[in-house]
């Protein structure tokens, strides 16, 4: 009879302490994640040439230039995040000739900046483009999730696959963990119920992938906007850019470069 009760005792106690670990799990209120953007470069190059017509200066230039291109090339990016607010900022890094050179016109990434506030649904975007500064100032864009049961675990977080559709139409996978509730990721694409870790962007030939998550004191960005210039939305931008460019390049061009601009 002993023996019973000191086994019941024993299973009340261990029942106890998981449900005590459970009810303060520990969720992470700041940090700073560094993520790698792998761009595949020959495969994005000879899909921008599939926009160019036939004949055309461009055309030629990008066939002349995808021979000696680069399978991949590395870009850093980091996030700031608390409960309620991302920042995330290029890493500078001193690149290839080549790769230089493209991101120099455009074709790869164009340093951009995102600063984003859940709590009142505020977005801004700041980079540069063509020698101007372009300052963009929001809603959160919207993205249409669908959560599957497929994990995988990145940067030592069990992460969840999530299936989205941008407010442009681009496809995007996403791997979130909800162990970082902060709904954010490393563009501006967000809205989940946890921090984005993995992003792939089939369209865009890019993979985003967390290489480090520390769980330090956050340095939020939450002014992007303190350069001289226009602040404008991003609808009023992309009007703008179509505007000026659009003699030059065929729309599904521009959409595909503008696209890239948030990614």
């Amino acid at each position: 009879m002993m023996n019973r009760s000191y086994i019941t005792l024993f299973f009340l106690l261990c029942l106890g302490l998981m449900q005590s670990q459970a009810q303060h799990a520990f969720f992470p209120e700041q940090g700073i994640i560094t993520y790698d953007k792998t761009i595949h470069v020959k495969n994005l190059l000879k899909r921008q040439l599939t926009l160019i017509p036939e004949g055309d200066m461009q055309r030629r230039f990008l066939e002349n230039m995808i021979p000696n291109a680069p399978e991949t090339a590395v870009l850093q990016r980091t996030l700031n995040f608390t409960p309620t607010e991302v920042s995330v900022e290029p890493v500078p890094k001193n690149h290839e000739p080549f790769i230089a050179q493209l991101m120099q016109f455009g074709m790869l990434d164009y340093g951009t900046k995102f600063y984003q506030n859940f709590a009142k649904n505020e977005s801004q975007v700041s980079l540069e483009f063509g020698g101007s500064a372009i300052m963009i100032k929001d809603s959160l864009p919207s993205v249409k999730w669908k959560i599957t049961n497929e994990y995988r675990n990145i940067a030592g977080y069990d992460c969840r696959r999530a299936n989205g559709l941008t407010q442009d139409s681009v496809y995007v996978v996403a791997f979130y963990t909800d162990q970082i509730p902060t709904p954010g990721g490393p563009n501006v694409i967000q809205g989940l119920p946890g921090m984005i870790l993995g992003l792939v962007i089939p369209e865009q030939n890019v993979n985003i992938y967390a290489s480090k998550v520390e769980l330090t004191a956050a340095k939020v960005n939450t002014d992007l906007l303190k350069k001289k210039g226009e602040v404008a939305s991003r609808e009023d931008t992309r009007k703008k850019l179509l505007g000026s460019l659009g003699r030059f390049i065929k729309e599904k061009q521009f959409h595909y470069l503008f696209t890239a601009m948030f990614l």
